[in-house]
């Protein structure tokens, strides 16, 4: 399969080093998107790069009041953590020639493992928000608060880069996160993978507003007639 028509820009120096790539990329509940920007943010790390291609759908986002490309790679000062994300949803017709070329130059660049972010829909029994995790690798992922699972489905883009990191050889990472929500933003779920990555990592990244933003959407929602019947009680 070609990639033709996908070019990386860079916009600040990529060396090559070993570095372990996250991918967030949206979906339900948009929380692979929501964490990593919100990392990003936190953090203060750089935006390196962006994708472009006549194969994404065209969108520029603003941010900080700056138009900016709706595909973006960010690292971190030592460029040992690269972050991938994107707000669009790419058709699956355009998903493979656009994760090839992606993928080869993170190849170039030194990737040598990956995490991806995946939203799961699924109908929380509880108020406890829990990850459940996968990986190619002999990373012992309970240790980072990640329930280990053996079934699931790995979808869209997630789906393309993880056949090409098992054709060459490089360990995968997926966090599952499960979300009542699908077209709204799932602060909690964030939060809740963005915790694992500070255990992962040490990114030390304060999740308290993730968690507040989500208490007042809980507050905000309407519970409908079953809901009203409730409160009456």
């Amino acid at each position: 399969m070609a990639s033709s028509g996908v070019e990386i820009v860079e916009i600040a120096p990529v060396k090559k080093g070993e570095r372990t790539v996250v991918l967030g990329f949206s979906g339900a509940g948009f929380i692979g998107s929501t964490a990593v920007m919100y990392i990003v943010r936190n953090k203060g790390f750089r935006q390196r790069a962006y994708v472009s291609s006549q194969l994404i759908p065209p969108m520029m986002v603003l941010i900080d009041g700056r138009p900016t490309h709706s595909f973006r790679i960010y690292g971190d000062e030592k460029n040992s953590l690269l972050f991938v994300t994107t707000e669009t949803l790419i058709s699956y017709d355009n998903q493979w020639p656009v994760s090839l070329k992606l993928m080869e130059w993170l190849a170039e660049k030194g990737a040598r493992a990956f995490i991806s972010i995946e939203g799961m829909p699924f109908l929380l029994p509880s108020e406890e928000r829990m990850v459940l995790g996968f990986g190619t690798g002999e990373e012992n992922l309970s240790r980072f608060g990640v329930q280990p699972t053996r079934e699931g489905a790995i979808s869209g883009m997630n789906a393309c880069m993880l056949q090409e990191c098992m054709r060459r050889g490089l360990p995968w990472t997926s966090l599952f996160v499960p979300t009542p929500l699908v077209s709204a933003v799932d602060y909690g779920g964030s939060a809740a993978v963005i915790e694992v990555l500070n255990r992962m990592f040490k990114l030390g990244v304060d999740v308290t507003p993730l968690r507040q933003m989500a208490e007042r959407r809980k507050k905000t929602q309407p519970r409908g007639f079953l809901g009203s019947l409730r409160r009456k009680k």
